[in-house]
């Protein structure tokens, strides 16, 4: 504890830190913002997605997903994302939580489930979802109420389907079992954790196109998921396709009040910003982009995945605004001894900053530049929207703040529009690499006009990537 307080007021001293989510105060359940842009708690101070993927954490023991925690807690992150389900056999040991249980018991032929996750025929083979294993659950509402202990927020798929509805999700055993049965375990789920409070709902999952079928069995679920009444968690967000937003899916898109963004090859600003342009508003999010040690550097799950990879997550923050959350290769899956070695990787370190940084700024203020009445604030340099070279941007209404995240492909000098600032600007570069600061030469700027200004060069990391801030009087 005295290391956290110590930690903590290095950072006042350091950055200036703008408190939210303070630990102190009483902070679920999570509730939308009167202008319905961002989350904020029950004493209304604003709080950021800063998440974790952790998809196949239940599968670990309670050392095991106490070490994730700790360490997930210790980088700033407040949010994990997960399936209560495994299924996917790149994962640890589907479908067995930490104890070696299994959520099911029986088959729908009546047989005892052993676990099988491939059928001859699932109509008969697959496990029956209204067979509940208690010591499975008993389990899941430990690791739910450390999570909430430890004011972590759980993104949490009860059904993940998987991509194309093929052996990485639940969307077969949801299709045999009907919708009858598929309501009835939604409505399990949510009446069992009706009084927890730090949870967000996961629809989908990989899957964005449906046959009939598989339409109705999700519908039943998210029916009997909406069935309960009096729940303390009711906020909803899924994962469709990739580059799809969550409201953009034809079938469910309705079902959404947090609007996550997708994109597995990386197009999280024009996503980004589309998701937070809609009408009406909803919290906008970056939920998935190429995760780190997952390219050429990792495992190859995805090609996109190019170091590095933290532009992405830069990117997709400053063009939706909500918060984002992030992932690793080898960490999602939990496979020993892998997960533990990957912990603490540069990525993982640099998501550490950028958390701090979000922090440390009235980041619910910001307006991706050119929506909802802002200028466009980047007038010359900025590249292409969905192109590599892009620069986002946003600023907030009141002129104080400026945040600019340049990447590593940019060539060349920007041009700054200062007159959306409220007086004589300040300036400093922010190296997202090592958290140092770089002054501009002639900062104070004049607000009067438009202002070039050139990136400093190779960062920390020997990359060109910089993140541009900019404040006023009143900041």
């Amino acid at each position: 504890m005295k290391q956290k307080i110590k930690i903590f007021y290095l950072l006042i001293f350091v950055v200036g830190l703008s408190v939210t989510c303070d630990a102190q105060s009483n902070l679920y359940p999570l509730r939308i913002s009167a202008n319905s842009r961002y989350l904020v708690d029950q004493n209304n101070t604003p709080c950021p997605i800063l998440g974790r993927t952790a998809w196949f954490v239940i599968s670990l023991s309670a050392n095991q997903y106490h070490q994730f925690i700790t360490n997930t807690v210790s980088k700033g992150y407040n949010a994990i994302e997960m399936h209560v389900l495994d299924h996917d056999s790149r994962g640890n040991n589907p479908p067995f939580n930490g104890n070696g249980d299994l959520p099911f018991l029986r088959r729908l032929d009546g047989s005892v489930w052993n676990g099988a996750l491939s059928y001859t025929n699932p109509n008969t083979e697959a496990p029956d979802l209204t067979t509940l294993n208690e010591k499975y659950w008993a389990f899941v509402d430990t690791f739910l109420s450390y999570c909430d202990s430890q004011e972590i927020t759980v993104f949490i798929f009860p059904g993940y389907l998987g991509a194309g509805g093929g052996g990485e999700g639940w969307m077969q055993e949801l299709v045999a079992n009907g919708s009858a049965k598929s309501a009835a375990y939604g409505a399990f789920i949510a009446n069992r954790y009706k009084n927890q409070k730090n949870l967000v709902w996961m629809l989908l999952g990989d899957m964005g196109t449906f046959t009939i079928p598989q339409k109705d069995a999700e519908a039943a679920l998210i029916k009997g998921l909406k069935s309960v009444a009096g729940q303390q968690s009711t906020h909803y967000s899924a994962e469709a396709n990739s580059g799809q937003n969550s409201t953009d899916q034809v079938d469910f898109g309705d079902q959404m009040t947090l609007n996550g963004v997708y994109s597995w090859q990386g197009d999280v600003g024009r996503l980004g910003r589309n998701a937070y342009s809609i009408h009406p508003v909803l919290p906008a999010f970056l939920l998935e982009e190429p995760y780190d040690e997952e390219g050429p550097d990792g495992n190859k799950y995805n090609p996109s995945a190019i170091q590095p990879v933290r532009r992405f997550q830069w990117l997709g923050w400053l063009s939706s605004i909500g918060g984002y959350i992030s992932g690793n290769g080898y960490v999602w899956g939990f496979k020993s001894p892998d997960w533990q070695n990957h912990l603490d990787t540069k990525g993982a370190k640099e998501m550490s900053l950028l958390n701090s940084f979000i922090r440390s700024i009235s980041w619910w203020e910001l307006v991706p530049s050119g929506l909802e009445g802002t200028k466009t604030l980047i007038t010359n340099g900025g590249g292409t929207l969905a192109n590599t070279d892009y620069v986002a941007a946003a600023a907030n209404p009141a002129g104080t703040l400026l945040v600019a995240y340049i990447p590593p492909a940019h060539q060349g000098s920007i041009e700054v529009d200062m007159t959306v600032m409220h007086s004589s600007v300040k300036a400093h570069w922010y190296d997202p690499t090592n958290g140092n600061i770089k002054k501009i030469t002639g900062s104070p700027f004049s607000n009067k006009a438009k202002q070039q200004i050139i990136p400093p060069g190779i960062n920390s990391d020997g990359q060109k990537d910089w993140v541009l801030v900019l404040k006023s009087n009143g900041d």
